[in-house]
């Protein structure tokens, strides 16, 4: 009875034994259910995640460019800022090339005398032509014809001066080419007396001035080495 008593406690005490080693087994197994103990320290370093995840490699090469993506929309324009500050001033500009020298101020000046009568005529009016010369700046006056032709543009003084004769009527006008101006008009009288008119004519070039007499034998002039009959001119302000 005691053998078979002792060989059963035996018994007893071997499975009691197996049973605690399970159970350390198990809880030493669900502790490290993730990793292992030994060999495993290394890659599993104690936070779950792989030592390998944690080390960086070396640089690898530089990819290609890739291809241009496509155009955005157009945004919309931004409000316009504020002026900014006066820059400095830049540097001096190369020196231009020599102007075209400026025009000389113009002349051009007459004044001429008749030393004679002149009688009208019966069947036209005629021209009062002139035998002394006073001034002829630019020459732009003819005695032989009595005419002035223009060669500046711009604004002219004219003025003449007539003796009647005894008898008989005045009758000058001053003309552009062929429209009366002005008129210098007396009735016959039976003495001489000086008469004169003046005017400020604003003229093209090539324009045309004289004094015309008018038609008929009624009308005339008288002249001498007194010097009686004139006519003068000259340009006041060219339009250039």
């Amino acid at each position: 009875m005691d053998s078979e008593s002792s060989s059963v406690k035996k018994q007893i005490f071997s499975v009691s034994l197996l049973s605690i080693c399970l159970v350390v087994l198990v809880s030493t197994v669900q502790g490290h259910s993730r990793i292992c103990t030994h060999c495993c320290d290394e890659v599993y370093p104690g936070n779950g995640t792989p030592a390998y995840f944690l080390l960086k490699g070396e640089k690898g090469d530089e990819g290609n460019v890739g291809p241009p993506g496509p155009q955005g929309e157009r945004g919309e324009k931004g409000v316009r800022g504020d002026m900014g500050i006066q820059g400095l001033v830049g540097p001096e500009g190369p020196k231009g090339d020599r102007g075209e020298a400026a025009p000389r101020n113009p002349k051009s000046a007459f004044s001429v005398a008749r030393l004679h009568p002149l009688i009208g005529n019966e069947s036209k009016a005629i021209p009062v032509n002139f035998d002394k010369e006073f001034v002829n700046e630019g020459d732009h006056f003819d005695l032989e014809s009595g005419r002035f032709v223009v060669k500046y543009p711009g604004i002219y003084f004219f003025t003449y001066t007539v003796q009647s004769y005894l008898d008989k009527f005045i009758g000058i006008q001053l003309m552009r080419n062929n429209e009366p101006q002005v008129i210098l008009y007396a009735n016959s009288v039976p003495r001489r007396i000086m008469q004169s008119q003046s005017a400020m004519l604003k003229l093209d070039a090539s324009d045309v001035i004289w004094l015309r007499q008018a038609k008929g034998a009624r009308f005339a002039i008288y002249g001498n080495q007194d010097v009686q009959i004139t006519f003068n001119g000259f340009l006041l302000y060219p339009d250039f």
